[in-house]
């Protein structure tokens, strides 16, 4: 099933199933692929608009960047569906492997490792979602602004969301290195992404 071609009752049924996946990584990254798409919706508004003509290069460079993220997200949210299920397999026939002990663990921490890669992909383009919603809200129609703060809201949320799957996923590996390596690089995406989603939502709520 490739629900980035699927219509969006599909994921929807599929998501309230008594189903593996998809689950909170797949709506994360639809998530962060509703807020790029607030974020081109006020590029769109934006430019072609001849009160906007001196920002024009500047948001039409937004709306490239905004589009390639929407793509990605919807595109790792398929990964994270098919990641999912990769790995329960991948677990599930270590269960009656001929491989040793210490080869099935392993094998076991390269699939957790695989199964990390995902969720910390969906902060990283959920976090650059975001940073797009700073200078919009600055140069963007200001008559979209609630959109680009609904956006803003949304970025962080996906974010949030992947940051929970990638504390699960870490929480099964025993590579010390490797857990310190990746939380401390998702910290920092939370605290910058708190920092600005509080700058971008504290500037448009004080306009309405």
């Amino acid at each position: 099933m490739n629900y980035s071609v699927e219509p969006l009752h599909r994921f929807s049924d599929d998501l309230a199933a008594r189903l593996p996946a998809p689950g909170g990584g797949a709506a994360a990254a639809l998530v962060g692929s509703l807020a790029a798409a607030l974020n081109s919706m006020v590029c769109n508004f934006t430019a072609g608009n001849e009160r906007y003509k001196a920002v024009e290069l500047q948001i039409s460079e937004l709306l490239k960047s905004s589009e390639e993220l929407r793509v990605e997200l919807l595109g790792l949210l398929q990964a994270d569906v098919d990641g999912y299920s990769a790995y329960s397999a991948g677990i599930k026939e270590l269960k009656t492997s001929p491989l040793t002990d210490s080869e099935k663990d392993a094998r076991r921490e390269e699939l957790t490792k695989q199964a990390s890669a995902t969720p910390l992909k969906v902060m990283r383009a959920s976090a650059k979602v975001l940073a797009i919603c700073k200078p919009l809200y600055a140069n963007g129609n200001p008559l979209l602004l609630s959109d680009v703060e609904v956006a803003a809201v949304f970025a962080l949320a996906a974010l949030k969301a992947a940051f929970v799957n990638v504390r699960i996923n870490l929480a099964y590996s025993k590579d010390e290195a490797f857990k310190s390596l990746i939380r401390r690089e998702a910290e920092a995406f939370l605290f910058e992404a708190e920092r600005i989603e509080k700058d971008v939502t504290g500037y448009c709520g004080s306009k309405y």
